[in-house]
């Protein structure tokens, strides 16, 4: 039996983990964090831009599309509509809102990457790209100045309370907003895989992630209605797709973004063997037939602006 094991009620030799210096570990990097999560996140998005696309937008484009779909656009469609896709990504929904409106489009995202992935896709006119924080951009713009917001799969990198109260503030009387996003209990798998990863080698952790993804659509409608919003629609769901093994499920999840900041999340030195250590035990626990799961919970709601 190697160092750090101990051995099981059956006599196998299992990892010895730290639960005491894991949590010490992350109070530490709470209190003293390395780097901002929005950095890493945007940074994350940089990385796959290129591939972003062909990994998770044409995974989700469908349920992207529903709840495109629900926003009452029919009550507009002067094709003067001033609309706003926060976290915008490649633009996807920004096109579709354009296409959609045939009105004025503006796409926010955090990451230059990503953008410049936009910029190269969505070139039709009333288009146009903008680098920023999604809360600090709504700040800057005057009350009731907007008739359609969207925000597709970046709610929960954001401050979600602060951006539902500003989009309420900048929509006009009766303008729509459509959100859809993962779920706090999105990769809960993935997650807890990490964490056992994490507590055989607590001195490896870098960074703790501090991202706000809701617990479900209820919650999003509560906030919807505290900021004067009226619910038309909201939806919880799950989607899951399988890979071959752990490391193909690193490379997934990397790619499509949905474990943004993962990557940085170990002490440089140390990212090889947490890495392979995740990967090993993504495959013991939770591999089948079919493969290693990977699951994605998601909610989703639209509102409408009421009137005065």
């Amino acid at each position: 039996m190697q160092a750090g094991e101990i051995v099981g009620e059956r006599g196998s030799a299992r990892p010895r983990r730290h639960w005491g210096r894991l949590m010490l570990r992350c109070a530490g990097l709470l209190l003293r964090p390395r780097a901002k999560t929005s950095d890493l996140v945007a940074r994350s998005y940089d990385h796959i831009a290129s591939g972003y696309d062909q990994v998770w937008t044409t995974h989700m484009r469908d349920l992207s599309l529903v709840m495109l779909g629900r926003l009452p656009l029919q009550k507009a469609g002067r094709g003067d509509e001033r609309a706003i896709d926060l976290t915008c990504g490649t633009g996807f929904l920004t096109g579709e809102l354009a296409r959609l409106t045939g009105g004025q489009v503006v796409g926010v995202d955090a990451s230059a990457g990503m953008l410049d992935e936009a910029r190269r896709r969505q070139r039709g006119p009333g288009v146009r790209f903008v680098r920023a924080d999604a809360v600090d951009y709504l700040r800057s713009l005057a009350p009731g100045s907007v008739d359609v917001i969207t925000c597709g799969w970046g709610l929960g990198y954001t401050r979600p309370l602060a951006a539902v109260r500003e989009i309420s503030r900048v929509l006009r009387p009766g303008g729509c907003v459509g959100i859809i996003d993962n779920s706090l209990f999105s990769l809960a798998e993935v997650l807890w895989c990490s964490v056992l990863a994490f507590a055989e080698r607590p001195e490896a952790l870098a960074h703790v992630m501090k991202v706000r993804f809701l617990l479900g659509s209820v919650v999003l409608t509560a906030m919807m209605r505290a900021c004067g919003l009226a619910v038309r629609w909201r939806l919880d769901g799950s989607r899951t797709y399988h890979v071959g093994d752990g490391e193909s499920a690193i490379a997934r999840l990397t790619a499509t973004g949905a474990a943004a900041g993962f990557e940085f999340a170990a002490v440089e030195e140390h990212t090889d063997a947490i890495f392979s250590r995740f990967a090993r035990i993504m495959e013991e626990r939770y591999r089948t037939a079919e493969g290693v799961p990977i699951t994605h919970r998601y909610l989703a709601a639209v509102g409408v602006k009421l009137s005065r």
